[in-house]
């Protein structure tokens, strides 16, 4: 912080951010010099010497001058530089959430502008993302908003941009209490939200670590519950820019009113090789993935087969991912009369490819080993994920 945005921020700090940050730093109230201000020292005897004098009203003449004098005395006693204090006493009621790009082409602190319209727009998504996942766990948010989420996100503020790379603050208030599913009691919404962007960010981070291992998509399934949707990777691919060529940073500071009872971890990183994980966890839970090697098991429903062609089309009512999906697949012409067969005597089939799934379809490409049976306990294929 320079000079002059410390010069103009101390007129931003009221007597009672300032006073709830004393008492809560271990300050103790000790005396007044009439209406004008309060005497604060240590609680502990070998610190008593340490003294801030707050105004309490912001009228009064020389106002500035004393909340500097204050933040100076504070700083003094916890050794720390007098713009990280007022820092810390402006967001001592928010939680503040700052997303830093990296990249060549902003080391001097500014950002092409199209890039800038959209870090801030990806910026906002990432709260909101973070604000739908509190109130309810689902893959992909779309739709209207309840009035709950909708108050929430309006008090939602930009914060000044900073030079160090390029760096966007969003600022949320802490100002109500908490009745979502992440926390309940004394929890304020605002922390219940932070704490939830927290532990989604973490998720989605290990849960990339997994996939890039084995390619298995069902890695992204298991991180829902934790806060991950298809509206959080969204925002997190558009922070690298329309080039997608940025490393960013997200970084939580918590408010110094309310205690930090989860432990979360403030600090995710995230790089350029990692977008097409988080791209492939996007369409995931938009109902649009490829399962490798999987094993369609079920009853024929439905047959197709044009006079004169060396195959037909066979749709097979099977399990994927715990959901009944009609699994279509093409078949060869000895497999394709066995299926019918099968139709007619229902009798369970199987067959095994590349299994290719959007919102309203499920096809079986590059398909072998087809094969029909009676004996259904015999036949049963192990489940797919």
């Amino acid at each position: 912080m320079n000079r002059e945005i410390y010069l103009t921020s101390l007129g931003d700090i009221s007597p009672i951010h300032l006073s709830s940050y004393l008492e809560q730093m271990g300050w103790v109230k000790d005396g007044s010099i009439g209406s004008k201000a309060v005497v604060w020292h240590r609680a502990e005897k070998e610190n008593y010497a340490f003294e801030v004098i707050q105004p309490v009203d912001i009228y009064i003449r020389g106002f500035t001058q004393k909340i500097h004098e204050a933040i100076t005395s504070i700083s003094e006693f916890e050794e720390r530089n007098p713009s990280l204090v007022l820092d810390d006493i402006l967001n001592f009621y928010t939680d503040l959430v700052k997303i830093r790009v990296v990249h060549n082409d902003v080391e001097d602190g500014s950002i092409p502008l199209a890039d800038g319209v959209l870090l801030i727009e990806k910026s906002k998504d990432l709260l909101i993302a973070s604000t739908l996942s509190t109130f309810k766990k689902k893959k992909f948010f779309s739709g209207s908003r309840s009035d709950d989420e909708k108050n929430f996100i309006s008090k939602l503020r930009l914060g000044q941009t900073e030079v160090g790379s390029f760096i966007v603050s969003l600022i949320s208030p802490i100002t109500v209490k908490s009745n979502t599913e992440e926390e309940i009691d004394s929890t304020s919404l605002t922390r219940s939200v932070t704490t939830n962007l927290a532990k989604s960010l973490s998720s989605i981070s290990s849960a990339i670590e997994q996939y890039s291992e084995d390619q298995d998509i069902f890695h992204f399934e298991e991180v829902v519950s934790e806060g991950v949707s298809a509206n959080l990777c969204d925002a997190l691919v558009g922070l690298s820019g329309l080039s997608k060529s940025r490393s960013f940073e997200v970084s939580i500071k918590l408010a110094g009113v309310e205690l930090d009872k989860k432990n979360i971890i403030t600090h995710h990183s995230f790089k350029p090789s990692q977008l097409p994980a988080i791209e492939s966890a996007s369409e995931y839970y938009k109902g649009n993935y490829v399962i490798n090697g999987y094993t369609a098991f079920g009853l024929v429903t439905k047959m197709k087969r044009i006079p004169g062609d060396e195959f037909g089309e066979v749709t097979i009512s099977s399990k994927v991912n715990d959901s009944d999906k009609n699994v279509t697949v093409q078949l060869e012409l000895d497999d394709y009369w066995d299926a019918v067969h099968a139709h007619e005597s229902e009798s369970y089939v199987k067959c095994s490819g590349n299994l290719i799934v959007t919102p309203k379809t499920a096809t079986l490409a590059e398909a072998t080993r087809f094969g029909v049976s009676d004996n259904l306990d015999l036949f049963k294929p192990k489940p797919n994920k």
